[in-house]
């Protein structure tokens, strides 16, 4: 059987449904345009540094900063369009950049979010919808998406009212948020507790896993309330970055045998040997064997089986077998 799907394979395109988590642009950067070519290229180099380890010291490493004086070799092609660049990047030189600097690169694949946002203003506290308009909150979207972080407010319509109060927000009452997150059917839920603090805004922010059902990291920011939005957001992109990045050349040439059941389709195979070939800690993917309906995958490593694994626990239609090593069941 899985001749004839490789046949079939070699001689059509298949088109499959884009992961909603798969960040493809995220090599393209915009960023404000000053009129000096180099000098916005750099800019926008510095921000795909950024957004691709999570910390913004990653640009004073020596290497990083050396690129970035001999930008050329790493743009691939750019563009001005009113008053900002854009520039895409060449993805293999980057990434080969970041590898012998040692920084952690965080890949395409990222987690889908979903923002449960409490404001606290006047002495009224709201849940904010997606739908919400405000400037502070539109500059934390921009800074959510120049991060490349798909985070996205819930829709707050009646379903949304039932489910989850204000209250249960700001007292961290964590119940109602999984169960009210099950509808948006992402692997990471995000709470924001937003409040004047003195002459600034503060907010807490707490990331949670769905799946565990577990709180995976938390922290806090104070700045004005134009940008106390968008410095959570970074705040968070660097907690994932050092959650789910990789730093590759560590365990390189490592190798292991990897499970998946429920592999029923041409379709199935292919996203699957895709998406695992898209992950930053693979350097390559070969079938190793097939019984029934379990393929079972050499994976040539780049970094330890544990960065592997992150993003495999939160792949939306991967979900582990406790009881087996290196086992999972195909959605």
């Amino acid at each position: 059987m899985i001749r004839k799907w490789l046949l079939v394979l070699s001689l059509a395109v298949v088109m499959l449904p884009v992961q909603a988590s798969l960040q493809e642009e995220l090599y393209r950067v915009e960023a404000q345009a000053t009129g000096d070519t180099q000098q916005d290229q750099q800019q926008a180099f510095e921000l795909l540094v950024l957004r691709l380890t999570g910390e913004q010291a990653s640009n004073a490493n020596p290497l990083v900063a050396k690129a970035r004086a001999n930008i050329n070799p790493y743009i691939q092609q750019f563009a001005y369009r009113d008053d900002a660049i854009s520039v895409l990047f060449n993805e293999a030189k980057v990434n080969q950049l970041l590898m012998q600097a040692q920084l952690r690169l965080w890949g395409k694949q990222r987690p889908d979010i979903v923002l449960w946002y409490a404001n606290e203003q006047n002495f009224n506290r709201e849940l904010l919808a997606d739908s919400a308009q405000q400037g502070w909150l539109e500059a934390g979207r921009q800074q959510a998406q120049l991060l490349g972080l798909p985070v996205r407010l819930p829709v707050m319509d009646l379903e949304d009212s039932m489910a989850v109060s204000v209250n249960d927000v700001w007292g961290g009452f964590d119940g109602p948020l999984y169960a009210a997150s099950e509808r948006y059917s992402v692997p990471l839920i995000l709470s924001f507790r937003q409040y004047p603090q003195g002459q600034n805004w503060q907010i807490q922010w707490r990331l949670l896993d769905s799946a565990s059902q577990v709180q995976l990291d938390s922290g806090q920011v104070q700045a004005p309330l134009a940008d106390v939005s968008a410095a959570a957001m970074s705040a968070v992109s660097a907690s994932l970055a050092e959650r789910y990045g990789v730093i590759l050349g560590e365990n390189a040439d490592e190798a292991m045998l990897v499970s998946f059941a429920n592999i029923t389709s041409m379709n199935k195979y292919v996203e699957l040997e895709r998406f695992l070939n898209q992950q930053p800690s693979v350097a390559r993917v070969t079938l190793h064997n097939v019984k029934q309906d379990t393929f079972t995958f050499e994976v040539q490593l780049l970094s330890p089986w544990e960065d592997l694994k992150s993003s495999l626990d939160i792949a939306p239609r991967l979900q582990a077998d406790e009881t087996r090593t290196k086992y999972y069941y195909y959605q």
